[in-house]
């Protein structure tokens, strides 16, 4: 449909799932019950009409007086009372009979005010006992009268209905659904003690949309913002997404690992640390990051573990002063608290700070606390990591997770319950292993995509004011070198003697 015969909602987000907005002289039934948003997102309708699109409208109230509703409106930033002093809006304050008589005169008083301020748009805030109930004739033919003296007048009306039913899985249908050209459905969603709204395109006539239950928000100072569900499908090209140059690699920063993966991750590829607590996946990390920097790549690091002063005191231990990188614009920072995360919200969060601060590289840190609060046996939390792969593939994102494996001193899974190994290009699995009274770091290259892979363990350190750095293979030091081991990777080692003519064993280990 041309743009031209589209009316643009003005209301964020909303518009990119309809897609453009909705088909002009469409009447539009807005669902759900109370709470859940429908007024304010008809007042804004209108509001973004008359302030931003040249489109004045009308606000008609049955209960609402419109003091409280210009009070109100002030909160998100609308000053509806400067708008009606231009003759840029009218608000009516009726009652259902009186509306319901106007509507079918010819000489309407409410019709020929939209026409002297020109109206285009009309929000009509309680039809349901405007038009009466319980789907019997008379209630869908005094809802056709309704629909028919709005459209005379070329206007693109939203009508609010309440309807508590509709805020199950199983919503009853409502009668003037089937009359209504758009029909959009607000939920209020419990989560494990949380509550958060959706918003759902039910239908819309002359159009496509995007299907399913999308998360919106009512902020201050902003109105709604609507965040496409994290599934729904974004350009054709993110799912084709890969490295255009694949020669191109991403040095890591660690000393002596670069050398084990080939020169570095390549461009737009997916790489994930696992191991138990405290192996240093979080050193890697910040090693990576201030790599980037160093070669004036501009780095980002999401954290859902450690608040951003943290991150820059742990930085500092190993010799890393982030905070002046932050300065120059190369790093940037940014911490979500896990608790009651709305998985839309965030992934629209990422999607903005990657088109707008456009890193070279970014650190999820860390998987496993995304999946203890997603939940790791539905779709959400892999609808969530394709989407994100998808993501950093296309914006040629060399991106690295953290995440936790439970597994300490054996392993049965590089990833646990996650099982998203077939997902990812690199997996370097750390952890620790015990040899005699001490543990000591070793770390194995699991899988590298379209790579030569030396499957050998090897042993690490972190070094205070250094940061870690991945040993040679034979070690000048006083101990058996982990090449002296079998069974590393199943953490279960053993040492290899071999017997040689007038050799004790520990002469041949130099011990």
């Amino acid at each position: 449909m041309p743009q031209s015969d589209l009316v643009r909602t003005g209301i964020a987000g909303l518009d990119d799932i309809l897609p453009g907005g909705i088909p002009r002289g469409n009447v539009i039934l807005v669902e759900g019950a109370i709470g859940t948003g429908k007024t304010t997102i008809g007042v804004e309708f209108v509001y973004r009409g008359a302030h931003e699109f040249d489109e004045p409208g009308i606000i008609v109230l049955f209960e609402v007086s419109p003091y409280k509703l210009m009070r109100d409106a002030l909160q998100f930033g609308w000053d509806l009372e400067e708008l009606e002093r231009r003759n840029r809006l009218k608000i009516v304050f009726t009652t259902r009979d009186v509306l319901r008589q106007e509507l079918q005169q010819a000489d309407s008083v409410l019709l020929a005010e939209a026409s002297k301020i020109g109206a285009r748009r009309i929000f009509v805030d309680g039809v349901a006992r405007l038009i009466g109930g319980n789907g019997t004739s008379e209630s869908r033919s005094s809802f056709h009268v309704l629909t028919e003296g709005l459209q005379r007048e070329n206007l693109t009306a939203v009508l609010a209905v309440e309807a508590s039913a509709n805020n199950g899985n199983s919503p009853a249908s409502l009668p003037e659904e089937s009359i209504s050209d758009t029909v959009i459905r607000l939920r209020m969603e419990d989560t494990q003690r949380a509550v958060s709204r959706s918003i759902e395109i039910v239908k819309s006539r002359g159009q496509d949309f995007q299907m399913g239950r999308h998360t919106f928000r009512i902020l201050d100072g902003k109105g709604v913002q609507v965040y496409r569900r994290v599934q729904a499908p974004r350009k054709a090209d993110r799912e084709q997404g890969g490295a255009v140059e694949p020669g191109t690699r991403v040095p890591t920063g660690v000393p002596g690992l670069d050398e084990i993966l080939n020169g570095g991750y390549f461009v737009g590829s997916t790489t994930v640390v696992a191991g138990v607590s405290g192996v240093g996946k979080s050193v890697m990390a910040l090693q990576y990051i201030a790599e980037g920097a160093r070669r004036g790549e501009r780095s980002l690091m999401l954290s859902l573990d450690e608040q951003i002063p943290q991150i820059l005191r742990n930085a500092a231990s190993i010799g890393i002063d982030l905070q002046e990188s932050m300065k120059s614009g190369l790093v940037r920072l940014e911490y979500e608290p896990p608790q009651e995360i709305e998985v839309d919200v965030h992934f629209h969060h990422i999607e903005q700070l990657v088109r707008e601060f456009k890193p070279h590289r970014v650190v999820f840190d860390s998987l496993s606390t995304y999946g203890s609060t997603l939940g790791t046996k539905g779709r959400i939390f892999r609808d969530f990591f394709h989407a994100l792969i998808a993501l950093m593939k296309e914006s040629q994102i060399a991106a690295v997770y953290n995440h936790e494996n439970p597994e300490m001193l054996g392993m049965t899974s590089m990833m646990g319950e996650f099982a998203m190994s077939s997902l990812v290009d690199n997996i370097i699995l750390m952890n620790w292993i015990e040899l005699g009274d001490s543990f000591r770091l070793g770390i194995t290259i699991a899988k590298m995509r379209a790579n030569p892979v030396d499957r050998v363990t090897r042993e690490c350190k972190v070094v205070n004011g250094a940061g870690m750095r991945v040993m040679p293979r034979t070690l000048p030091v006083p101990k058996q070198p982990f090449s002296s081991y079998s069974g590393l990777v199943s953490r279960a080692p053993v040492r290899n003697i071999r017997k040689r003519e007038g050799v004790a064993p520990d002469e041949e280990s130099g011990e």
